[in-house]
C-alpha cells in the first residue's frame, strides 16, 4: 500500500523550532520569541506545503512539567481541537497523538534534537499515531504503547501499519561515562545498551526495533541521519558538550495529503 500522508523533518536551516527563551537571545521578550517562532513555523508550512499555524504537538510528562497521566495514554485528534486559530497552543496532555485522513493538512509532530520520533500509518484505517521517544520512554515501552493505541482505537493489524523512526542520536555517538540511571528494564536494553573502551554506546532505534517487533510490525524505515554529528541538525548532546551551533530543536511531523 502507498502512503497517505508526508513525513518532513526539520533542522537547522529551517531555524528553532520552539519558544524556550534559552534558544534566543536574553534580551527577548516572550512575546517577540512567540513571533519569531510562528514565522519560523510559517515559513516551513510554505516549503513543504501546509499552513503553519496548524501543528499539533502533545504536552509529553516528564520530571519538569509534573503532568500526571497514564504512560501510553492516547489523543484523537478530531474538529473539537482546531478552533483555535494557532492549533500549537491546544493543550493536548498525553504521551501519543493520532490522527484520521480526514483532517488533511493538518500537523501532528514533535519537537526534538536527539530522540527518535515515531510515526505509525495505518495505511488500510486511514489513521497515524505519532510518539515522542526518548531513552525514558522507550524504557517504559512508548513504542509497543503507540502501537497498541492503534489496535485498541482503531482495531489495527499490524501488518497494515508502516512505522517510521526519524532522525536521532546514533548508537557510535550516543555514550554515557557511567551505565545511565534510566535503563530499568535489563530485558530492553541487553542488547541495545553496550561498554566499549569510550563509554557506553547507546542504540535507541535497535531497541524500538525490539518492541515494534515484538507488536508484530513488519514494515519499519528509519532514518539514517545521526543528529550528534550531522551538522544540519540540532543537537541536545552536541550542544552541552560544547558545540553551541547545534543548540536548538529540530522538528519531525507529518499530514495527510
Amino acid at each position: 500500500m502507498d502512503p497517505k500522508i508526508k513525513i518532513f523533518e526539520t533542522g537547522r536551516d529551517e531555524g528553532i523550532v520552539s519558544r524556550n527563551a534559552k534558544f534566543y537571545d536574553e534580551q527577548c521578550s516572550q512575546e517577540e520569541i512567540d513571533q519569531i517562532f510562528l514565522k519560523t513555523r510559517l515559513e516551513i508550512g510554505k516549503k513543504y506545503g501546509f499552513d503553519g499555524h496548524k501543528m499539533f504537538q502533545a504536552q509529553q510528562k516528564n520530571a519538569i512539567n509534573k503532568l500526571d497521566y497514564p504512560d501510553g495514554k492516547y489523543i484523537i485528534l478530531t474538529k473539537d481541537h482546531m478552533t483555535k486559530e494557532d492549533f500549537w497552543y491546544e493543550s493536548l496532555p498525553t504521551d501519543i497523538l493520532m490522527i484520521t485522513e480526514e483532517y488533511p493538512n493538518v500537523v501532528v509532530g514533535h519537537q526534538m534534537a536527539d530522540c527518535p520520533i515515531l510515526i505509525a500509518e495505518d495505511r488500510a484505517k486511514g489513521v497515524t499515531a505519532l510518539a515522542h521517544c526518548g531513552a525514558s520512554y522507550i524504557d517504559r515501552g512508548l513504542p509497543k504503547d503507540t502501537i497498541q493505541a492503534l489496535k485498541e482505537a482503531f482495531q489495527s493489524n499490524p501488518y497494515d501499519i508502516y512505522v517510521y523512526i526519524g532522525s536521532c542520536a546514533g548508537k557510535e555517538t550516543y555514550i554515557y561515562q557511567t551505565y545511565p540511571t534510566w535503563a530499568l528494564h535489563q530485558e530492553l536494553w541487553n542488547k541495545h545498551i553496550t561498554q566499549e573502551q569510550d563509554g557506553y554506546h547507546i542504540d535507541l532505534v535497535g531497541a524500538i526495533q525490539q518492541q515494534l517487533k515484538e507488536e508484530g510490525i513488519t514494515h519499519i524505515e528509519t532514518s539514517a541521519i545521526d543528529t550528534i554529528k550531522d551538522p544540519k541538525f540540532y543537537s541536545h548532546k552536541a550542544s552541552i558538550e560544547g558545540n553551541n551551533s547545534k543548540k536548538g530543536q529540530n522538528f519531525v511531523g507529518f499530514f495527510y495529503k
